[in-house]
């Protein structure tokens, strides 16, 4: 009975020692990031929600604007719930690569969105959406390198975690019968 309790402590706890360990970022800083993050959605938000892109239309711009437009804002609400999650628990990778991926699809959205507020809309509201971007530009940065920290930290507590449960396999083996 001991052996198990030796693996599920292994198991449970050796990814949250090791996310402290050399290299990788302390948990409050991801909570800081996560925090700063989801203040640079909520601004990008409030510009996407004023743009009116049905009235571009007039000007020549492709209906299609007006369907990023409310891709856009459900992609940002996604972003902002990733983001959330992961200032929650910043220890799951999963967390981790949901952000990313949402951090980095919705800056790429941005920039289009931003080419077309510029061209048919006004410059100086697609410099607001640029700003926005640009202000996410380190934190997409600093979460790609946070996911592959805590990707190895992960590979390495599940290959001590193989390692302890092989050994314990061969103890319980090893073991006479009662």
């Amino acid at each position: 009975m001991t052996t198990i309790r030796v693996l599920f402590l292994v198991v449970v706890w050796l990814p949250t020692a090791l996310a402290q360990g050399d290299g990788m970022l302390p948990r409050w800083q991801v909570e800081e990031l996560a925090a700063e993050l989801v203040e640079n959605v909520e601004t990008a938000t409030k510009v996407v929600i004023a743009l009116k892109p049905r009235e571009w239309i007039q000007d020549g711009a492709p209906a299609s604007y007006v369907e990023q437009h409310a891709t856009m804002l459900d992609e940002l609400e996604q972003v902002k719930l990733s983001v959330q999650a992961l200032g929650r628990e910043p220890e799951r990778l999963s967390y981790a690569v949901e952000t990313f991926l949402w951090l980095d699809r919705t800056d790429a959205l941005l920039a289009s969105l931003s080419g077309g507020v510029r061209r048919y809309y006004n410059a100086a509201v697609a410099d607001l959406l640029d700003s926005a971007r640009n202000r996410n530009t380190d934190g997409i940065a600093t979460i790609k390198g946070y996911l592959r920290q805590l990707a190895v930290h992960v590979e390495q507590s599940m290959k001590v975690a193989h390692a302890e449960a092989q050994r314990c396999r061969s103890q319980i083996a090893t073991q006479p019968a009662p």
